[in-house]
């Protein structure tokens, strides 16, 4: 406790010393019948100053120790034992307090705490059980294609495929929170996560008549082969999200010592120079040049968010106006070595 902090705590005992003093002064000097010599009157005044400093030390030694005791007791064991070791009245009625609020709190977290658990576990199984209507629309879709005008055909098809990549979305964001319960580090090769991711985007490149090419060689890869793939999934229906009609999108695959990159380059309006530093925050959606009325902004934090647990990089390159680059890079010698289950 800081000696400032201290004679804030005790003003109120000092202006009370100081107005005894005065008024024994103004006795002393007003009554000319109180026999005392000058040289009493100074020995009693050093007498008690000496008394007054000697009880200003002790008290604020004792408060010190009041209040460290009071702190440590309330940062280890608050709410499990009664604070019977302090001798203060006031110090108990204080703990005793903060012990009720601490098993108040206690009982409110494992309250919400199962609130939480039952909420994802219901959320969980509405995700798993969703997957099959939607599957359910895409074959009865199909199977009557013929019967379908073309426009309304595509139409219908892109907003499936919309509520299936939401719902994909949905569900890798509750896995993610257990992450470290839920991944298996492997080989796996490069050619092999981006057709995977590329199947769900087909329809889109039809529709929107968007050129695609593919290069480099096909590389193997340490990671996990089912997370990667969802954020290579992501950084496509970003590319093909804002490539406009008659648009191109490349997808690149290189080596360069121990780094493997896969570069997803879309042409369109890029991104604006004040949206390029905050896309991967969460929630974020671009300016109104590049955002649409079903951005969420969280797919690319989420992306972010699992290459930093992969120990991958993920990086975007613009130029505004001409063309938006994601670049997913697997470092050999980085954390992907040392991911431990927690």
């Amino acid at each position: 406790m800081k000696f400032s902090d201290y004679l804030k705590e005790r003003w109120l005992t000092y202006v009370f010393i100081a107005a005894c003093s005065l008024f024994a002064v103004v006795v002393y000097r007003l009554d000319r019948s109180f026999d005392i010599t000058p040289s009493n009157a100074a020995y009693i005044v050093i007498g008690l100053s000496i008394l007054l400093i000697a009880f200003v030390s002790a008290d604020y030694v004792i408060l010190d120790i009041r209040t460290r005791k009071f702190k440590n007791y309330c940062e280890i064991n608050a709410s499990s034992e009664e604070p019977e070791e302090f001798s203060y009245p006031l110090d108990k009625e204080y703990l005793r307090c903060i012990r009720n609020i601490s098993m108040e709190y206690e009982n409110y977290k494992s309250e919400v705490g199962t609130k939480s658990s039952e909420d994802l576990e219901f959320i969980t199984k509405w995700v798993h059980d969703i997957k099959v209507p939607i599957s359910a629309m895409k074959l009865i879709l199909e199977s009557n294609d013929s019967l379908l005008p073309r426009d309304i055909f595509e139409k219908m098809e892109i907003e499936i495929s919309k509520i299936q990549q939401k719902t994909q979305t949905i569900f890798y964001n509750i896995k993610s929170n257990t992450f470290y319960d839920d991944y298996k580090i492997g080989k796996a090769g490069t050619k092999k996560m981006v057709s995977d991711a590329l199947k769900d985007y087909s329809s889109f490149f039809s529709y929107k008549k968007i050129n695609i090419s593919i290069e480099g060689k096909d590389y193997n890869v340490l990671t996990d082969e089912k997370w990667s793939g969802y954020i290579i999934s992501q950084i496509i229906s970003n590319a093909v999200k804002y490539t406009p009609v008659n648009g191109n999108i490349s997808i690149r695959t290189s080596r360069i010592n121990n780094k493997t990159v896969i570069s997803v380059k879309n042409s369109g309006k890029g991104i604006h120079p004040k949206d390029a530093g905050q896309i991967f925050n969460k929630g974020y959606t671009s300016s109104t040049e590049r955002s649409g009325m079903n951005a969420t902004g969280y797919g690319m934090y989420l992306s972010k968010k699992l290459c930093e647990m992969l120990g991958h990089e993920l990086a975007v390159k613009t130029e505004y106006g001409k063309y938006a680059r994601f670049d997913l890079t697997f470092i050999e010698n980085k954390s992907i070595h040392n991911v431990t289950k927690m």
